[in-house]
C-alpha cells in the first residue's frame, strides 16, 4: 500500500468514554496508520447526525448523551422494525469532519480530530442494528460510506460491511467459545458472529500465536488468511515523583507496598486466586484493585472478607491513563492470573512502566511475556503467594525482571507494530 491508501476504521470503541482493551488496541491501530502516512477515516453510530448542518453534526457527535436521550429509541419493538429496514438498502453515511468544537480531553474521537483520522463518517445506531438484522437473518447490514475508502478495518467483528471494498478484521481473542462458563456470552450467536468475519473477511489480523491457533482449530480459516501483527501500547506520560506520591497517599498505598491486579473483575480474570493467595504474602502489602466489577463478579468476591482485612485492599475501579502508570510504576509488582487471555496488554503496560509481572502460564500469556515473566499455575493460589513472596524476599531477582521487563516490552514498540501492520497489508489493494 501507498500513503495514499484509505482506511476506514470502526469506531464503536474508540467512542467510549472508559477504557477497554479494544479501545486501547484502536488507538495503538490509528497511531500506527499515522506513522505509515494512511487516509484515516473512523465510523460512528451517533443517532443525531444528520446532514443538514455541519456545525450542529459536530455539536451532536460531541455533545453529552445524557442530555438527548430519547425514551422512545429504548423500545425493543420500535428497534427490531430500525433493524428490519436495514435489509431493504443499504445505510447512507454522513460525513464530519472535526472544525468548530473544541477537544474534549475525555473523548479521544474529539481530542485526535484532524490529528489521528482525517474524518468521520457516521450512521445512526448502525453497531446495534446490524447485530439485531445479523440475529434476526444472520445477514451482514450493507452501509454506504460518502466515499469508499480501499480498506475496511473492523476491530473487532461487526456484522456490518461495505460492497466492492476490502475486509479486514481483528480477532482478538475466542473465549466465549473456549471457557464458556466464564461469559455470560449468547454463544450461538457469538459462534455465527465470528464465523462470518473470519470466512467473509478478506484479511484476519491476529493479536497473538496463540489466537490465530484458536480461529483455525474452530473455523478451519486457511492459515495463510490469519497475520499475527499482536498489538503495543501507548507511549506513557512520564510520571511525576511527587504526582505519584500524592495519589498514592490518597489511595492509602505506600510505594513498593503493594501489589497490583489490572483487569475487569470477571472469572476470566480469575481474581480470586489472587486475594487467596493475599492472605499469605508476607505482612505489610496491600492488594490493589484496578477494573470494574463486570459479569459474574460476585463469585470472584465472595471469599474476599474471609481472606482479607478492609485494610489489605484498596478498589479503584476506573483510572485514567496518567494515574494508571503511577501504579503500574509504583507497585511491588503485577499479577495476571487470568485462565485466558487474548493478548494481556496490562503485561506490557507493567513492563513499559518497571513493574515485575507475575502471570498465568495459560494461553497467549507466555508468549506476550517471553522470559520477563513469573509463571504461575492459575487454579494454584499457592503458587501465586511463593511467587510474589520471591520477588518481596529478593530484591535482585525483582531488579533482574525489570530490566527483562524492558527488553521484552520494545518487542511490542509503536514502531514495530507498525512495521508488522504494513507487512499483513502486503497485496492486500
Amino acid at each position: 500500500m501507498d500513503k495514499t491508501t484509505n482506511i476506514l476504521v470502526d469506531g464503536f470503541n474508540l467512542a467510549l468514554k472508559k477504557g477497554s482493551g479494544i479501545k486501547t488496541y484502536g488507538m495503538t491501530t490509528l497511531d500506527a496508520y499515522q506513522k505509515l502516512g494512511y487516509d484515516v477515516g473512523v465510523l460512528t453510530d451517533n443517532q443525531f447526525v444528520t446532514g443538514e448542518n455541519a456545525l450542529l453534526d459536530e455539536v451532536n457527535l460531541f455533545d453529552q448523551d445524557e442530555v438527548r436521550l430519547h425514551p422512545w429509541l429504548n423500545y425493543k419493538w420500535l428497534r427490531n422494525l430500525r433493524a428490519a429496514s436495514y435489509m431493504l438498502r443499504s445505510r447512507q453515511s454522513h460525513r464530519v469532519v472535526p472544525h468548530y468544537v473544541e477537544p474534549d480531553p475525555d473523548n479521544y474521537l474529539s481530542k485526535v480530530g484532524g490529528d489521528k483520522y482525517s474524518y468521520i463518517e457516521n450512521i445512526p445506531d448502525v453497531f446495534h442494528m446490524a447485530n439485531r438484522m445479523f440475529a434476526l437473518t444472520k445477514r451482514l447490514t450493507k452501509i454506504k460510506p460518502t466515499e469508499k475508502p480501499d480498506i475496511f478495518h473492523l476491530t473487532t467483528p461487526w456484522p456490518v460491511k461495505i460492497p466492492g471494498v476490502k475486509t479486514v478484521v481483528t480477532i482478538h481473542d475466542l473465549i466465549p467459545l473456549k471457557i464458556p462458563f466464564t461469559t455470560l456470552d449468547f454463544k450461538k450467536y457469538f459462534y455465527y458472529l465470528f464465523k462470518q468475519a473470519a470466512e467473509s473477511a478478506d484479511l484476519i489480523l491476529s493479536v497473538s500465536e496463540h489466537t490465530k491457533k484458536d480461529i483455525i482449530n474452530i473455523y478451519g480459516v486457511s492459515e495463510d488468511k490469519i497475520k499475527v501483527t499482536y498489538q503495543s501500547y501507548r507511549a506513557s506520560k512520564t510520571v511525576n515523583h511527587d504526582d505519584a506520591k500524592t495519589y498514592l497517599k490518597a489511595q492509602n498505598l505506600t510505594p513498593q507496598k503493594y501489589i497490583l491486579f489490572v483487569g475487569n473483575i470477571e472469572p476470566k480474570k480469575n481474581i480470586k486466586q489472587l486475594i487467596q493467595a493475599m492472605a499469605y504474602v508476607k505482612k505489610g502489602y496491600k492488594l490493589a484493585v484496578v477494573g470494574r466489577k463486570a459479569w459474574m463478579h460476585e463469585s470472584q468476591l465472595k471469599g474476599l472478607n474471609n481472606f482479607l482485612k478492609k485494610d489489605d485492599y484498596v478498589f479503584l475501579d476506573y483510572v485514567p491513563e496518567y494515574e494508571l502508570g503511577m501504579l503500574y510504576q509504583n507497585a511491588t509488582c503485577l499479577v495476571m492470573p487470568s485462565l485466558y487471555e487474548g493478548f494481556g496488554l496490562p503485561v506490557l503496560e507493567a513492563m513499559q512502566h518497571d513493574c515485575p509481572v507475575i502471570c498465568s502460564n495459560r494461553s497467549s500469556l507466555p508468549e506476550v511475556a517471553g522470559d520477563a515473566a513469573i509463571y504461575i499455575d492459575p487454579y494454584q493460589f499457592g503458587e501465586i503467594r511463593d511467587a510474589i513472596n520471591s520477588l518481596i524476599e529478593h530484591p535482585t531477582k525483582r531488579a533482574g525482571m525489570i530490566k527483562k521487563g524492558r527488553e521484552r516490552v520494545a518487542f511490542f514498540s509503536p514502531d514495530n507494530y507498525a512495521h508488522r501492520l504494513a507487512k499483513a497489508y502486503e497485496g492486500l489493494v
